[in-house]
C-alpha cells in the first residue's frame, strides 16, 4: 500500500507535466497565428523549433532550418555582422534587435527585423533563445523610394538654383552693360556739348567781342547790342558746360570723384536752404571711372531723396575709405524713414540698391541719432593707391 506522500508526489509531479503539456500547447497555437515569425532555439544556440511564418518568409522547411540550417536563411552579405550580434547577445544574457536581409532559395532578398531574448526555467537557468522576425521589406522599400525621390528631388533643386543663379549672373551682366554703354554714351555726349557745342560758342562769343570792339571804335550805337550778343553767347557756354558736366559728372581723374561730390554738394548748397556739407578727410582715389560714376550716381540720388523728403534742416555727405573698404556715407536730420514699412517700392532707394548691387557693394539704410536717416554704400576697395591730393 502507497503512501501518502508518495501518492501526493505522484500527484504533484502530474500536475507539473499537465501545466507543461499545456504551456507547450499554448505556445505552439500562438506561434501558429502569429504574424511573425517565430524560431526557437535550445541553450547551445541550436534551433529546435520555426513557425510556418518564419518558413514561408524564409522559404526553408523544418528539416532544413533546425541545428545550424537556420543560418543559411540569412544573406551572405550580412551573415558575419548578425551571427556576431546574435552570439555576443547570448553571452551579455542582452536582448537581440537587428535588421538585415534574408536570402530565399527562390534567389529573392527580403528584409527583416528580428528581435531575441533568452528562455528561462524556474531556477533562471537558460532554457533556450526565442526570436520573432518581422517582414519589413515594404518598409525598406519606402524608405528607398522616399531617399531617393529626396535625392532626385534635392538634385533637382540644386540644378534649378544653379539655373537661377546662372540666370542672374547673366541678367546682371547685362544690366550692367547697358549702364556701362548708357555711361558711355553720356560721357560721348558730354564730350561732344563741351568740345563740339562748346568751341563753336566760344567761336561766336570771340567774334562777338571782336564785333562790340570795333563798333565801340566807330562809336556805334549797335556797340551796346554786340554786347548782349557776347552776354548771351557767354551764358549759353556756361549752360553748355553745366550740361556737359550733368551728363558726365565725375572727370577720368583718380581723384574725380572727391571733386564731383564736392562740386555736386556745394551746387545743392547754392540750389536749396539747406546746411550741406562734404568730408573727406583723407584723399580716397578711384581709378575705375565706371565704379566712381556709380558712387556719384548714388550720392546723388541719396541727396535727392533728403532734400525732398527728409524735412530736415542738414544734409551731410562723407567719403571715406576704412581698413580695405570704401564708404560712402549719406545722412540727414529729417523725420527718417516710416517705421514698419517696406521701403521696397521706393524708386530712389531701388536705384540706389541696383547701382550698389552692380559695382559688389552693399547698401543701408538707418535710423540716424537723434533722428534722420543714414544712407550707407559700402565696397570693397579696388586697390588704387591714395597718395592723390584733392582737387590736384
Amino acid at each position: 500500500m502507497l503512501s501518502s506522500n508518495m501518492v501526493a508526489g505522484e500527484s504533484a509531479v502530474g500536475a507539473t507535466q499537465d501545466a507543461l503539456r499545456e504551456r507547450e500547447i499554448t505556445f505552439a497555437a500562438l506561434a501558429r497565428v502569429a504574424p511573425v515569425g517565430i524560431i526557437r532555439f535550445d541553450a547551445k544556440g541550436r534551433c529546435n523549433y520555426i513557425n510556418d511564418r518564419w518558413a514561408e518568409m524564409t522559404g526553408l522547411t523544418i528539416d532544413q532550418a533546425i541545428g545550424d540550417g537556420w543560418i543559411q536563411s540569412i544573406h551572405p552579405a550580412d551573415r558575419h555582422a548578425v551571427l556576431s550580434r546574435w552570439d555576443a547577445m547570448r553571452e551579455a544574457d542582452e536582448l537581440f534587435r537587428e535588421e538585415y536581409r534574408l536570402a530565399r532559395p527562390d534567389g529573392t532578398t527580403r528584409w527583416v527585423l528580428a528581435e531575441g531574448t533568452a528562455l528561462y526555467g524556474y531556477s533562471r537557468q537558460v532554457l533556450g533563445f526565442i526570436r520573432a522576425v518581422t517582414d519589413i521589406t515594404a518598409h525598406r522599400q519606402l524608405e528607398a523610394e522616399l531617399f531617393a525621390a529626396r535625392a532626385e528631388l534635392e538634385l533637382r533643386v540644386q540644378e534649378r538654383t544653379a539655373d537661377l543663379e546662372a540666370e542672374m549672373a547673366e541678367r546682371e551682366r547685362l544690366e550692367k552693360e547697358v549702364l556701362e554703354i548708357k555711361d558711355n554714351e553720356q560721357r560721348r555726349f558730354s564730350r561732344d556739348l563741351h568740345d563740339g557745342l562748346g568751341q563753336s560758342l566760344t567761336g561766336a562769343l570771340f567774334q562777338s567781342l571782336a564785333l562790340q570792339r570795333d563798333l565801340e571804335s566807330a562809336q556805334s550805337p549797335l556797340a551796346s547790342n554786340a554786347s548782349r550778343i557776347a552776354d548771351l553767347v557767354n551764358r549759353s557756354i556756361a549752360q553748355a558746360h553745366d550740361l556737359a558736366r550733368g551728363v558726365d559728372p565725375v572727370p577720368l581723374r583718380p581723384d574725380g570723384l572727391m571733386n564731383a561730390l564736392a562740386e555736386l554738394v556745394q551746387a545743392l548748397c547754392n540750389a536749396h536752404p539747406l546746411d550741406c556739407a562734404f568730408e573727406c578727410d583723407e584723399p580716397v582715389v578711384v581709378e575705375d571711372n565706371s565704379i566712381a560714376n556709380h558712387l556719384y550716381r548714388i550720392a546723388q540720388e541719396a541727396l535727392t531723396n533728403a532734400i525732398k523728403h527728409s524735412g530736415g534742416s542738414r544734409v551731410q555727405t562723407r567719403l571715406e575709405r576704412l581698413a580695405d573698404r570704401i564708404t560712402l556715407t549719406v545722412e540727414d536730420d529729417g523725420s527718417g524713414l516710416p517705421a514698419g514699412e517696406s521701403h521696397d517700392g521706393c524708386r530712389g532707394l531701388n536705384i540706389i540698391k541696383h547701382r550698389a548691387r552692380l559695382i559688389g557693394a552693399t547698401v543701408v539704410f538707418e535710423k540716424a541719432a537723434p533722428h534722420g536717416t543714414r544712407m550707407r554704400c559700402s565696397l570693397p576697395s579696388p586697390g588704387a593707391g591714395t597718395n592723390v591730393e584733392k582737387g590736384s
